[in-house]
């Protein structure tokens, strides 16, 4: 009896069990599986758990959906913000400083004799975007002031050639202080 069950071990369908609780065998394989578990504890045992955890499985979806409370999103987002608090004091900032120093040590002694090659690496990457940022900042004034200087041009050729120009533009000016007074008063009525 003993070297029955050994041999049976040996050949048990276990990988088929699932197959047959979800019905995708053939008659055959189902009839041979049926069989087989007949004189197999093992696999009818292991047929009788699988049953059994889909059943609890599915006991345990069937349960209605928990409901949150109206102001849960409130209570998460009140806890987060008390607990990244520490975040914002100056010693957690030092903290961050020491740890920052620490790694740049630590990555300085694993380079050992290439830190050379890296610093220089790192030297010229910042070389690059120094400069980068530069030649923005030179086009961006240089485009400033040449808007500055064409628009200059405009209007003292506009306004003070012409005494109607300067009139009308008196006139735009003074509309336009009342007009954004009278802004100002309705938005601090509201």
């Amino acid at each position: 009896m003993e070297q029955r069950s050994d041999q049976n071990l040996n050949t048990c369908p276990s990988p088929e069990i699932s197959a047959y609780i979800d019905g995708e065998l053939s008659a055959d394989h189902e009839l041979q599986l049926e069989l087989h578990m007949a004189v197999c504890r093992v696999c009818a045992d292991d047929l009788n758990l699988q049953k059994s955890f889909l059943n609890a499985l599915e006991i345990s979806l069937d349960e209605k959906e928990i409901e949150l409370p109206n102001d849960f999103t409130k209570t998460v987002v009140t806890h987060a913000e008390s607990r990244v608090t520490g975040l914002r004091h100056p010693s957690e900032r030092r903290r961050a400083a020491v740890v920052f120093v620490t790694l740049l040590l630590i990555a300085g002694v694993a380079l050992g004799s290439n830190l050379g090659a890296a610093l220089g690496a790192a030297t010229a990457v910042a070389e690059k975007f120094i400069a980068v940022v530069v030649s923005v900042g030179h086009f961006c004034y240089d485009i400033a002031l040449g808007s500055v200087i064409v628009f200059r041009s405009l209007v003292t050729g506009f306004i003070f050639e012409s005494g109607i120009s300067a009139a009308i533009f008196l006139l735009v000016f003074v509309m336009s202080l009342l007009l954004s007074s009278r802004l100002l008063v309705r938005f601090h009525r509201t």
